[in-house]
């Protein structure tokens, strides 16, 4: 006897399990920033500019109904700053850390299931400098702060099995101004940074297993 699987309808829920885990890994793009300060004022308009970079993340989450879900993230965004406005030299690097309360909405029982879904929390936006120099006044070490952040994604799930998936995502990430204090200062008219809001496109690949 010769047995088919459908490539489109699977299982309930109560056979998929209502947990699942999973983690994705992927490259971001990240959108100019505002410079607001650089110990003291800056020129309007100052800008910071980053080279692509990458995220890590990783995910817990429960199974509501079918079609509703709700999960936990942590997530790790790195990006190279690639210009600063009126800056002579640079290296350095910002990094996000954000844990987010996810809600998900997905099409059950495929093969394919497409999905949406959105979340809020904060972030840690980490400025990590060798060197940064603008207008004469240098700076190096690393400094984190701690501010709002949200986020919204969709993606294309592909089952692999009745316990494990495997996705195309994309995700749209937000962090609140971040500002970042010297512990030493010599000669300049403040002891602080500030950035603008942060925006972040990602797309990665995701695996998730269901229990």
């Amino acid at each position: 006897m010769v047995s088919l699987i459908s490539l489109t309808a699977l299982p309930a829920m109560g056979q998929w399990g209502r947990f699942y885990v999973g983690g994705d890994a992927g490259g971001t793009v990240m959108e100019d920033a505002d410079l607001r300060e650089f110990f003291g004022p800056v020129g309007p308009n100052s800008k910071i500019a980053f080279d692509p970079g990458f995220r890590f993340g990783g995910f817990f989450g429960y199974r509501v109904t079918d079609w509703f879900s709700a999960e936990g993230q942590l997530a790790y965004y790195g990006n190279e700053i690639k210009s600063i406005t009126d800056s002579s030299s640079h290296d350095a690097w910002l990094y996000n850390l954000p844990f987010l309360a996810n809600v998900r909405l997905q099409v059950p029982h495929r093969r394919l299931s497409p999905y949406i879904g959105g979340g809020i929390g904060f972030s840690t936006t980490i400025l990590d400098a060798d060197e940064i120099e603008v207008n004469g006044i240098h700076m190096h070490g690393s400094d984190g702060d701690t501010v709002f952040a949200y986020q919204g994604f969709a993606g294309l799930r592909f089952a692999i099995s009745h316990n494990m998936g495997v996705s195309v995502e994309y995700r749209y990430f937000h962090a609140d101004p971040a500002e970042w204090h010297a512990d030493v200062t010599f000669g300049t008219a403040s002891n602080r940074i500030r950035f603008g809001d942060t925006e972040t496109h990602s797309l990665s690949l995701a695996f998730d297993y269901r229990f």
